[in-house]
């Protein structure tokens, strides 16, 4: 008899031998089903079937929780490198170096139009309001630092350090200094350690990271510890205390400061640019560690000697150990060599020879380290951090030999981009909000004249603060070329002397000022003030020259007219009378 075929399923049976529930049957085809699916995937990179990205599974992070679990180690470490790698603090340097470098001028451009003003008059108010910003900024005894040990290009630095450093923000307070004999507006530049939710509390719909924030996602206080977490020793009772502080009064006054870049929406608190590189910089410090220390081994142990005989094995052959009549005698041999070897050495000038026992030889190592690979390995690992933190290979190690021209040039303008879109970055975030508050102050103490029909600041204080700061120049490669393009550029319309003046780093108006004083004392003292401009002496001599047609036609009627002897300076003599 034939046996008979089921036409039933099989059923899966679990482990107590019982049928598996029709849910647990349902999941499991459906991730059967789903890995099938992920086999073949239109985009490879999302598939698992690559040995590469079969294991490759991360987590659904926001930009927001991605930093929040990781970012006090993070910095920690970035600030270990930070402080004992050189390659990171140079970097941090470099950066600052470039984007605050001595700091930065103040260039007020009120809008004239927004404002009911003219524009001579918006000009003349902005002349005004940057003689202030001076007097703020470089003060000697340094009242705009609530510490008071730095002027404005001191706090620049320090924030910069932390913007572009590990923290990858930076945040200040601007307080009110009532003893302060000038301006009362200071800033107190605060390390973003200390902002954090009080006593470790989770995260809330409105509490983000120390950072308190509207329905919108917009900040409207922090939260400050009054001790950093590592001054565990000095801190006390402040170690345990926050203070709540507002974004900004109720009148719009600037109170707490922050400058950061997201890189994804929603993000409260900032994020390092030195991260993704931080594995390579641990790595190459590593591995100069480890070539280092082969290269001094191989220069300490020079040689070594190798003998064909070992007491040990000729002792457990005999049955006999140290103790016994033949270890003795191994002992007494050995001494006996020693005291033959101190007695009797063979000097020679500078040089020390040492005789060996029979049948010994000496064995020099080769020095194989640094390995050859290595200054490839490191200048790969360097050109990754330097592409990560928008520097160039050469401005990050300092090393220009195999640079020219067409080269540096190119990686000079490149690296421009960067640099100056972070430096108006965190001008906007940084130094705008600075401005601000003081503008506030001095348009409050009548330190600056308004006309009547000009638009009050607590009317409009957007309008009265546009600015552009004036930070470190770009620098020249060819100097002679690239002044004589500079005047192309400004002769065809195309840049202006303020354009160009900023790129180096100077205010056009400064320059003229001072031009102008230059060439008035070098008249004064008698001297040629364009001995090194022969064009502009021939053009000054050609239009003294040009006579005018109704002079011309004077001189023909009743002769040459008689001038006044002059001074070689322009002025006239005096023809004094005879008594």
């Amino acid at each position: 008899m034939e046996p008979t075929v089921s036409s039933q399923a099989p059923v899966l049976m679990g482990a107590d031998g019982a049928p598996l529930p029709a849910a647990v049957r349902s999941a499991a085809r459906a991730k059967m089903t789903r890995n099938r699916m992920m086999a073949s995937t239109a985009y490879q990179g999302a598939g698992y079937d690559n040995p590469s990205l079969a294991k490759w599974r991360p987590r659904t992070w926001s930009g927001h929780s991605a930093l929040r679990w990781d970012r006090g180690q993070l910095v920690d470490r970035l600030n270990d490198i930070a402080r004992n790698d050189g390659w990171a603090s140079a970097g941090v340097s470099r950066l600052v170096d470039n984007i605050i470098g001595s700091g930065w001028i103040l260039s007020s451009k009120p809008n004239y139009a927004s404002l009911n003003l003219t524009y001579d008059e918006a000009e003349e108010i902005a002349d005004r309001i940057e003689a202030l910003w001076r007097d703020f900024t470089l003060d000697v005894d340094m009242w705009c630092d609530a510490e008071r040990s730095k002027n404005m290009t001191g706090i620049l630095g320090l924030a910069a350090r932390h913007r572009f450093g590990a923290d990858g923000e930076a945040m200040a307070t601007l307080i009110w200094r009532e003893d302060a004999p000038g301006f009362q507006t200071a800033v107190q530049v605060v390390d973003p350690g200390r902002c954090s939710n009080p006593h470790g509390r989770m995260d809330s719909e409105t509490l983000r990271d120390g950072v308190e924030v509207d329905e919108h996602g917009a900040a409207v206080a922090y939260h400050f510890r009054r001790a950093h977490p590592g001054d565990v020793f000095s801190g006390g009772a402040k170690q345990w205390q926050w203070d709540r502080v507002e974004r900004e009064t109720e009148w719009g006054r600037p109170v707490v400061v922050h400058a950061f870049e997201p890189s994804r929406a929603g993000m409260t608190r900032g994020a390092s640019n030195w991260a993704p590189v931080i594995r390579s910089i641990k790595q190459a410090t590593d591995y100069e560690d480890f070539e280092s220390q082969a290269a001094l081994l191989n220069a300490v142990m020079a040689a070594f000697i190798e003998t064909p005989f070992d007491p040990d094995e000729l002792m457990d052959s005999l049955g006999v150990d140290g103790n016994s009549a033949v270890g003795n005698m191994y002992g007494a041999i050995a001494e006996a060599q020693n005291a033959y070897y101190n007695a009797a050495p063979i000097d020679l000038p500078g040089v020390r020879v040492n005789t060996l026992q029979p049948g010994e030889t000496a064995k020099f190592t080769r020095p194989e380290h640094p390995n050859v690979n290595f200054e490839a390995f490191v200048n790969a690992a360097l050109r990754k951090v330097a592409s990560a933190v928008g520097l160039s290979y050469e401005q990050l190690t300092m090393d220009w030999s195999k640079v020219n021209y067409s080269s540096a040039r190119a990686a000079l303008l490149e690296v421009w981009k960067g640099l100056t879109s972070r430096k108006n970055s965190f001008a906007a975030q940084f130094m705008g909000r600075i401005y601000r508050a003081f503008l506030e102050e001095i348009f409050d103490k009548g330190l600056v004249q308004l006309p009547a029909h000009a638009v009050p600041f607590e009317d409009n204080p957007a309008a009265w603060c546009h600015a552009e700061w004036i930070g470190p120049g770009r620098g020249w490669i060819d100097p002679q070329r690239e002044a004589a393009a500079a005047g192309l550029r400004i002769a065809s319309n195309l840049s202006t002397l303020q354009q160009e003046a900023a790129e180096q780093g100077r205010d056009w108006k400064m320059n003229a000022q001072q031009k102008k004083r230059e060439r008035d004392y070098y008249l004064k003292l008698g001297l040629d003030p364009d001995v090194g401009q022969p064009e502009t002496r021939t053009q000054s001599e050609t239009i003294t020259e040009t006579k005018d047609p109704d002079e011309e036609v004077e001189e023909e009627v009743n002769g040459p007219r008689k001038t006044a002897r002059r001074h070689p300076l322009g002025i006239p003599a005096i023809r004094r009378r005879a008594a």
